[in-house]
Order: structure tokens, then sequence, then C-alpha cells
């Protein structure tokens, strides 16, 4: 996943960590969206988990964010993906729950 955010018209690649995942499949962990390279696998959700799946980013500092790109597998499609962002860090949230956050679009 891509984040980019636009300063002065500029656009520019934010930085971001994984900080949740609610699932991921051996060898597909969310950690490996943090390496761009062509032999990163990638993240996947675990098979048969239950839906929704959530993974929660951190920037690596407060963006007004333009544009999100997300790339997925040619042949592993989601139906579905929501865009949720929030203003606070993880460490000020209640343990199992990401924050409050607010749904885009």
């Amino acid at each position: 996943m891509k984040s980019s955010v636009s300063i002065r018209g500029m656009p520019k690649k934010t930085g971001f960590t994984v900080v949740n995942s609610s699932s991921h499949e051996d060898n597909f962990s969310a950690k490996e969206l943090m390496v761009h390279g062509p032999t990163v696998n990638g993240w996947r959700s675990s098979r048969l988990c239950s839906y929704p799946q959530h993974l929660t980013l951190q920037l690596v500092e407060r963006s007004r964010i333009r544009k999100l790109q997300l790339l997925a597998h040619q042949f592993m499609i989601p139906a579905k993906v929501e865009f949720h962002v929030g203003d606070s860090p993880p460490e000020a949230s209640p343990p199992g729950f990401p924050g409050q956050f607010h749904r885009l679009g």
C-alpha cells in the first residue's frame, strides 16, 4: 500500500509502519508491506478467516492524504475494501481496538 501526501502541490510517498493485522498466512505477514522490492511476498489474510479483516497502519508523521494506492494480486482481488482514518497514536487506544476511525468515502 502506498499513500501520497501533497506539500505545495508536489505529491510524495509517506512512510508508514504496520501496527496490527487481524490475521496472516504463513510467509505473508503484514510486516512485508513495509519492504519494497521484487522478492517481497506482501500480506495475505489466513485461509478460512472470519471477515472483516483489518490492517492498521501508522504514518510516520501527521499527514493530509489526497490519494491512496492499493495494489492487489491479479488473481486474489478483494471483494470489498474500506479505508478508515484516525488521529490517535496506537498506544492511546484500548487493547484490541486500534483507535477511533472514520470511514472515507
